[in-house]
């Protein structure tokens, strides 16, 4: 989130009176493979205690928050939204991140359902609130996902993790661990400049840096990039 405010929101993203407006991948299904290899990615942090337990629960956690956050974009925006569904189901892998050995499997999908819902208004206070250009609404799968997660782990996991002790956890993180890192990343951006230039983000990184586009199916004309 302290890079993404530094950097600052793309270009056409905002409108002059600071409405953003929806800039969506260009394939929605390299979106949801990318997503899908994020829950194989997860198995990894099943633990040597519970394991085959721990491996379930991941499971029901993400399938509950892709079906929340379906059914919650179904009824909010009258029609289902397969990236946000996508977001609901990482978002349910990082709420039971910190549970997945430890709760049954009832509770695992209810703190990936709940998870799951949270990110479709969190995404939208995110751009339409905070003001913040965040594309793959990263902010709200870890910041509003992995503190719902915290906060579950003394709800549902017996003996672990007393409420007030999780709560001074996600303060900590707020209250010292932001400032820090967006102190330090300022600093380096100073001297580092985080953002490309104004061609390159025109252009694409892939045809600014490389020379060749990454997506063949966009058609763009190079000598429209050497004219400006």
């Amino acid at each position: 989130m302290c890079v993404v405010w530094i950097v600052g929101p793309r270009q056409g993203k905002f409108t002059s009176e600071g409405i953003p407006t929806a800039m969506p991948g260009h394939n929605a299904a390299f979106v949801l493979f990318g997503c899908l290899l994020t829950l194989v990615g997860w198995f990894g942090l099943t633990t040597a205690q519970n394991p085959i337990l721990a491996a379930i629960n991941t499971v029901l956690a993400a399938a509950a928050g892709a079906i929340a956050a379906l059914v919650g974009t179904r009824v909010r925006f009258g029609k289902p939204d397969a990236s946000l569904t996508a977001n609901g189901w990482v978002a349910g892998l990082v709420a039971i991140s910190a549970s997945a050995p430890y709760v049954k499997p009832v509770s695992a999908m209810l703190i990936g359902f709940v998870a799951g819902g949270a990110i479709v208004f969190a995404i939208e206070i995110v751009e339409f609130r905070m003001g913040v250009d965040d594309p793959a609404g990263a902010i709200s799968v870890h910041a509003v996902a992995g503190s719902w997660g915290l906060l579950a782990v003394s709800i549902f996991a017996d003996g672990r993790g007393p409420f007030l002790a999780q709560a001074m956890g996600i303060a900590t993180l707020i209250g010292f661990a932001l400032p820090m890192s967006y102190g330090l990343n300022w600093l380096l951006n100073r001297f580092v400049p985080y953002r490309v230039s104004a061609s390159g983000e025109r252009q694409g990184m892939d045809l600014f840096e490389l020379g060749a586009g990454a997506y063949p199916e966009f058609v763009t004309q190079r000598e429209d990039f050497m004219r400006r």
